[in-house]
């Protein structure tokens, strides 16, 4: 029954990379419309299940990858269904769309969202830029050298990484940046951008995971891992970032 998923995943490839980046950025304009319509408790409570729904999952995750059981088994199955099933042309413009996940890629945009936030005099969400993609880049980079899991064998050409595979760094790192994106355009921006880009950073998070699947430089469990791993540190991030707003809103009425 593995093999069977496996095979109707890496047979309908292409139909998923379009398909899930819109689910998700569907799922997530419902999230965000739900937490809107909250009061500041219940944002907040929001927050501690989206904290711990993700953390959960990731631990789930680690533990299935410890254990080499039926994930790792589907994780090795689809691997090899789509090393002999993916097109020369699809796995070309995954090469190229992947590195809108690439590692400096993203350091050099965090380090110009900091900058930026720094010059306007915004400190507290410049404070929080550094620490939501810095700590979670480091937090990355911690859990692949504690499971130290080997990547997939990938010889088609198209993509060339190096390093440990769990949890996947591209979708780590792009859940942190472009989520931190995501916030600050919500803080900052005028209203009628917030939900489109809630739904595009959305999109593009969950289709860069799946052009590492797809290019088979990662495992499907590394992916989710590093997306539900950096969602439950930005998730913590930003209910400390309102908390902290709040409590400054409250004290700047007080005086």
């Amino acid at each position: 029954m593995t093999d069977a998923y496996a095979a109707w995943a890496a047979a309908h490839a292409l139909h998923l990379f379009i398909a899930l980046p819109l689910m998700a950025g569907a799922a997530a304009l419902l999230f965000f419309r739900a937490y809107m319509g909250l009061s500041a408790s219940g944002r907040a409570a929001l927050s501690v299940a989206a904290t711990c729904a993700a953390f959960t999952l990731f631990l789930l995750l680690a533990t299935a990858v410890g254990q080499r059981g039926a994930v790792v088994a589907f994780d090795s199955a689809l691997a090899n269904a789509l090393s002999m099933s993916m097109a020369t042309s699809l796995l070309w413009l995954l090469s190229w769309f992947t590195y809108l996940g690439d590692r400096n890629f993203l350091t050099a945009l965090s380090v110009l969202m900091t900058l930026y936030l720094l010059w306007r005099g915004l400190w507290p969400l410049a404070l929080f830029c550094a620490v939501a993609t810095g700590m979670g880049g480091a937090l990355n980079w911690m859990l692949k050298h504690t499971f130290e899991r080997v990547r997939p064998d990938h010889d088609h050409g198209y993509a060339n990484a190096v390093g440990w595979s769990f949890p996947s760094g591209h979708s780590s790192a792009s859940m942190a940046v472009y989520g931190t994106a995501c916030y600050l355009m919500w803080r900052m921006a005028p209203p009628a951008w917030r939900m489109p880009c809630v739904a595009i950073m959305a999109a593009l998070i969950m289709a860069i995971g799946l052009s590492r699947i797809l290019l088979q430089v990662h495992f499907a469990s590394d992916v989710v891992a590093g997306l539900a791993v950096s969602l439950g540190w930005l998730a913590l991030c930003v209910a400390v970032s309102e908390r902290l707003s709040l409590s400054r809103g409250a004290g700047q009425r007080a005086q």
